[in-house]
């Protein structure tokens, strides 16, 4: 681009990073009202920058700046794999969304030098010409973040009966969690994410009645547990306002998928959190993942991110 100037991105560019981060959030809250009103920037970029081995680079037109990307290494799944992620903050352009495409050539080569070959980063879905330019650097959207105002909902017949979690649903949430993750393996998700005992899941799951962010509701149908959804109260940052909360996990048995058990946890998760003081309830989903892709916007869930992602070669 004409008049253009490229640079390393470094601790003095912060600032100015968070001035344009700041505008972007603006334009992005004018289409998505759920989104946080007051979100400190300056801290958001900081977080985010301040991870060993970030690198990107900031872009100036006259001397003002107009655009910056950075990344930083992150686990990619299991295994010990890594991919460079530009987070919620991690990337932000004025202007000409064409730009975006010459910020990723100035800061995927030292990435791919360093040996990190898968590259992700998180576009605001509502600027269809910040994703267009991102997809035409050959990257594919691979997951959706969303939200939806929470509501008086009213309860659907899915032939089960909702309580709260308790101590005692250990295995039987492992065993959805797991069921969940390998419902993800086959085409067209080919998910190698998860692990790989039923001991390990029960071991993530163990404390999950005694920590006070997490909130654990189970179905049964004729005393059996059939399916179940976590709610967490995620720190708020970019996209996730104080008063939130996160429909973190959800999952019914595969046998009895379709069955309205889903639709019958939802609601009730909904109206519960309605009750609780949540105006606003998160959610995410992946891509590939056919049954979650369809459902969730089903239930009013309005996707604000998408995660976007590129493997090289």
């Amino acid at each position: 681009m004409p008049g253009l100037r490229i640079v390393p991105f470094s601790d003095e560019h912060l600032a100015a990073a968070a001035a344009l981060l700041a505008a972007r959030h603006a334009r992005h809250r004018s289409a998505e009202a759920c989104l946080p009103a007051n979100v400190d920037f300056a801290a958001q970029i900081e977080v985010e920058w301040r991870v060993e081995g970030a690198s990107g680079v900031i872009a100036f037109r006259a001397d003002e700046p107009v655009g910056y990307l950075f990344a930083r290494p992150q686990p990619y799944g299991f295994g010990g794999a890594t991919w460079m992620l530009a987070g919620i903050g991690g990337h932000a352009v004025e202007g000409d969304r064409e730009l975006a495409r010459d910020l990723y050539a100035a800061a995927a080569a030292a990435w791919v030098e360093a040996g990190h070959q898968r590259h992700a980063v998180f576009v605001p879905s509502a600027d269809a010409a910040l994703v267009d330019a991102w997809f035409r650097l050959s990257f594919g959207a691979s997951a959706a973040l969303a939200t939806r105002e929470t509501s008086p909902e009213p309860p659907f017949d899915g032939g089960v009966e909702i309580r709260s979690g308790r101590p005692e649903d250990l295995e039987t949430a492992a065993r959805l969690d797991r069921s969940m993750r390998e419902s993800m393996m086959p085409s067209p998700s080919f998910s190698q994410g998860g692990f790989t005992s039923h001991r390990e899941y029960v071991e993530d799951w163990r404390d999950t009645w005694d920590e006070s962010q997490f909130t654990h509701f189970v179905a049964e149908r004729d005393g059996r547990v059939v399916g179940h959804s976590l709610l967490y109260k995620r720190p708020a940052d970019l996209r996730v306002p104080e008063d939130s909360i996160d429909l973190a996990n959800a999952a019914t048995f595969p046998e009895l998928r379709g069955a309205g058990i889903g639709r019958a946890m939802t609601a009730h998760v909904i109206a519960w959190a309605y009750e609780a003081g949540y105006p606003t309830m998160i959610t995410d989903w992946r891509m590939t993942n056919m049954l979650a892709s369809r459902f969730w916007p089903k239930r009013g869930f309005r996707t604000t991110f998408l995660r976007l992602y590129r493997s090289i070669p």
